[in-house]
């Protein structure tokens, strides 16, 4: 057995896991550019759910990203990434909750398990 076959298979894994991150930084720098071409307020409310629906749909691509892509255990590498973002999500929501309305810490929490879907969506889109 080769150093490389010993290998690939956990580097496999740490990729699947760091560029699903990458993947929601994309996802969210997509949100910013579009609200930006789309010409609405670079602040207030709207702008806030504008950002926490961005802020969503990029953990869920995330997880989804590293399921897609985890070479074995896909509910596991999706499991370890949605962890690190409800981890974020708690620690924001404590750090910043007086800075935020209390509706968008709710919204932030509340859809961590919904942001857990990526799992599932991850593992539909892995080849057979």
């Amino acid at each position: 057995m080769s150093v490389w076959s010993a290998l690939k298979n956990p580097l496999r894994s740490v990729l699947a896991i760091v560029f699903a991150f990458v993947v929601m930084v994309l996802v969210n720098s997509i949100g910013a550019w579009l609200v930006a071409a789309l010409g609405h307020a670079p602040s207030g409310e709207a702008r806030l759910g504008w950002d926490l629906a961005w802020t969503i749909l990029g953990g869920i691509a995330a997880i989804a990203f590293a399921s897609r892509y985890a070479p074995t255990r896909p509910r596991v590498h999706g499991g370890v990434v949605w962890a690190v973002i409800a981890a974020a999500s708690v620690y924001a929501a404590w750090d910043l909750g007086n800075d935020f309305p209390f509706w968008f810490v709710v919204g932030l929490l509340a859809s961590l398990p919904f942001q857990a879907a990526g799992i599932w969506i991850g593992q539909r889109a892995r080849p057979r």
